[in-house]
């Protein structure tokens, strides 16, 4: 019987006569307003427009008003919206990063960097271009997808509840009202706030967020269907005076009240019939999405306010089931793929999307599977963001993915800066630009090139050329420069300083394995150079004046280098989760040495050593272990290839370089967990604390066994981690640290 009324209630609508018809009821519309993270408070509207028995006849969204409509109009219930806002990692959603175990190897190397995560274009006549946004849409539309059961209809007037969503013409300025095609496509174009989230191009038009034109679509309700209309404001209020003191201020203040002049019409439209619903969220922000049981809350509050005038179109029970059944029975449903296309590339290989082309037609969308191989292809770096619309063809759906290039490349300048203190004798800091020129061959072979201003400079350039598409074999030719200090001690005191030049040379050849890491294995030719700079190379002894360091040290040797790199972990500075592992090793066959008062032959020479890093959670606490170990082969090395132990997170009690060998262990074990001082949840900002122990391995200067102990407050920020960090150990020395992006 059900399933008969049900079939009665489609043919009726689909034939254009309504059940409010039917039943000598007003038609009812809803309209959700914008107000990002506040219209959230619109499922809170929902679930109790359901539990007071009010039928909706017609849906009408704007921005977030249109994320809610269109969820709903495709058959999701207020229960099932409220368990998916609940669930969704926002803070992930609304961000353009994947996480760090999806990108690729050559972009993980370069976290080690601590460049600034924005990419700035740069032609080859020198021209300067940015980002036309802050943030993808790419996790969000898959994100629509799900809550849009990975269907579509030939219109909108097809869905469970007939649904618009409006958005700009960001050329013309003028309202656009989005009724048929693909309704993720029209919710995105929806929600897109200019330099926020893309512009969406849709049926020849670049769009952008509804607000900016109809922040409240009570007109598009009556000239859909309705005869009353609910509507739900949950615009952001103008700021007070006291709140415009700087740029920001005004700035959101011109926004705000933009959205208002154009919802004032809208809002004075309203009779003694309609329902104005105005949730009461004066102290949560556009952006208040870790609050969103609190908004969802304050939306059902505010639509009980609105009871007694939301009664007055309720329902008997048994008619309200039947429109219930009738919405169900028109849910959104996936059909079988019949045909995929891909828009056409300017710069990248097509080959590319060969295998997130490998869609199985004849059958539905795995979305899964679909997702999973368009994050392999983002995950190049090569794409702000891979679309696809899926536009309904009776029995089946038509594919179109639109990879959406960055068309600010396909040359790029990144900078970082890095700097810290010891309040002491160490203030590193280093000032890095790096620049890539990607795609210069069919094969992605790419220039990378980097300079670094600092206590280390660095002129650096790789030329990668991977010998197939998909970088499973590759050849890497590169040279390096380098100047840096280093500094020698003696029983806790800096005695003496060197300046070490060196460069070198060499072509690497090797695999790359996707996210996972990579080996190498090729020539190089190196020369190092060292000046004493600071302090004396003699002392007198009896009387005597002898020399105990070179004046200078020169050296080349050539060799075969090795390096083999596993990164799978979750975050680089605060790992929870994942192991990277680094294997390197240089065997020197033959060169010449060079050294003042010191002449010598030179010796063949090896050099080994393991860099290993593993995340782990414990209980509401993450953690990571950490070991660096090298061993010798044969002869003394140059200089610049002396590893060092001391400054923060190396010996943190130690001074800079205050250990230094060819041979040494060091160990860390660190445990820290999130603290709620810049936001609810305490993502992104850690208490901590860590165990150190190391020791120098030399006939000279070994002297057993160090530790040190170091508790620190620690910021994942976006120019790299922030340390406060006090630290004391076997040295009887406690040390002071403020650090950003850790140069020590």
């Amino acid at each position: 019987m059900k399933q008969g009324i049900a079939i009665l209630a489609c043919m009726l609508a689909c034939s254009g006569l309504t059940q409010a018809a039917q039943q000598g009821r007003p038609r009812i519309g809803l309209v959700l307003g914008g107000g990002g993270a506040r219209g959230l408070a619109h499922v809170g509207v929902l679930k109790v427009l359901e539990e007071a028995r009010v039928p909706i006849d017609c849906i009408v969204g704007t921005s977030m008003g249109a994320l809610v409509a269109g969820s709903y109009a495709s058959g999701r219930s207020p229960e099932e919206l409220a368990e998916q806002v609940q669930q969704a990692n926002w803070d992930d959603l609304l961000s353009s990063r994947l996480p760090r175990q999806l990108n690729s190897f050559r972009q993980k190397q370069v976290d080690q960097l601590a460049l600034l995560p924005v990419d700035i274009g740069v032609s080859d006549d020198g021209k300067i271009s940015f980002p036309k946004s802050a943030i993808n849409t790419q996790k969000v539309e898959l994100f629509l997808r799900h809550m849009t059961y990975g269907g579509t209809a030939a219109d909108f007037d097809q869905l469970s509840i007939p649904f618009r969503a409006i958005a700009t013409d960001l050329e013309q300025g003028e309202m656009v009202v989005m009724k048929d095609g693909d309704i993720v496509s029209a919710m995105l174009a929806s929600m897109a706030v200019p330099s926020v989230f893309p512009p969406v191009t849709r049926d020849g038009k670049l769009l952008a967020d509804g607000g900016l034109t109809r922040n409240l679509g009570v007109d598009v309700a009556r000239e859909l269907c309705a005869d009353v209309v609910i509507a739900i404001d949950v615009a952001s209020p103008p700021l007070k005076r006291e709140a415009l003191g700087d740029i920001f201020g005004v700035a959101d203040q011109y926004t705000r009240l933009m959205i208002l002049q154009n919802q004032r019409p809208q809002l004075g439209s309203l009779t003694s019939l309609d329902v104005l619903i105005t949730p009461e969220l004066t102290d949560l922000s556009s952006s208040s999405f870790d609050k969103n049981k609190e908004l969802m809350a304050l939306g059902e509050k505010a639509a009980h306010k609105a009871l007694s005038q939301l009664q007055r179109y309720a329902l008997p029970a048994e008619r309200y089931q039947e429109w219930q059944t009738a919405r169900t029975a028109r849910r959104l449903q996936p059909k079988p793929i019949l045909e995929v296309q891909v828009a056409e590339l300017k710069k990248v290989n097509p080959e590319v999307m060969r295998g997130a082309l490998a869609v199985k037609t004849g059958a539905p969308l795995d979305q899964d599977d679909f997702n999973q191989r368009l994050q392999q292809v983002y995950a190049r770096g090569d794409f702000t963001q891979l679309d696809y619309e899926l536009l309904d063809h009776g029995s089946g759906q038509r594919m179109t993915i639109t990879p959406v290039e960055k068309d600010w490349g396909p040359n790029y300048l990144n900078f970082g800066l890095a700097l810290g203190t010891d309040f002491d004798r160490s203030n590193p800091y280093a000032l890095t630009a790096r620049y890539r020129r990607t795609w210069m061959n069919s094969l992605g072979g790419e220039f990378d090139g980097l300079v670094s201003i600092g206590d280390r400079s660095v002129i650096a350039g790789e030329f990668y050329q991977p010998l197939q598409i998909d970088g499973y074999a590759f050849v890497a030719p590169y040279v390096l420069a380098e100047s840096s200090p280093l500094k020698l001690w003696f029983d806790g005191r800096q005695f003496a300083e060197y300046k070490l030049e060196g460069s070198r040379a060499g072509l690497d050849f090797g695999s790359s394995w996707a996210r996972y890491g990579e080996v190498r294995v090729g020539p190089s030719i190196s020369r190092y150079r060292g000046i004493l700079e600071v302090g004396s190379p003699t002392v007198d002894v009896g009387g005597i004046a002898v020399d105990l360091l070179p004046r200078s040290v020169k050296q080349w040797d050539w060799g075969v280098r090795f390096n083999l790199y596993y990164d799978q972990l979750d975050n680089l500075n605060f790992p929870s989760l994942g192991t990277l592992v680094h294997l390197y090793g240089y065997e020197a066959f033959d060169g010449r040495v060079e050294e003042s008062q010191f002449p010598k032959d030179f010796e063949r020479y090896g050099r080994y050593g393991l860099d290993l890093t593993h995340g782990f959670g414990w209980g509401g606490n993450s953690g990571h272990v950490a070991m660096r170990s090298q061993l010798a082969r044969g002869g003394d090395p140059p200089l610049s290839d002396v590893r060092w132990m001391g400054g923060f997170l190396n010996l943190s009690s130690y001074g800079y370089q205050e250990l230094q060998g060819d041979e040494f262990f060091y160990g860390r074990l660190a445990l820290y967990r999130p603290v709620p001082i810049f936001s609810e949840s305490g993502k992104g900002t850690y208490l901590g604390a860590a165990l150190e122990v190391g020791r120098v391995f030399d006939d000279f200067l070994d002297d057993g066994w160090h530790s040190s102990m170091v508790g620190y407050l620690g910021i994942d920020t976006y120019l790299g981690p922030l340390y406060l960090a006090v630290a004391y150990g076997d040295n009887e020395k406690t040390r002071y640290y403020v650090t950003l992006g850790n140069p020590f």
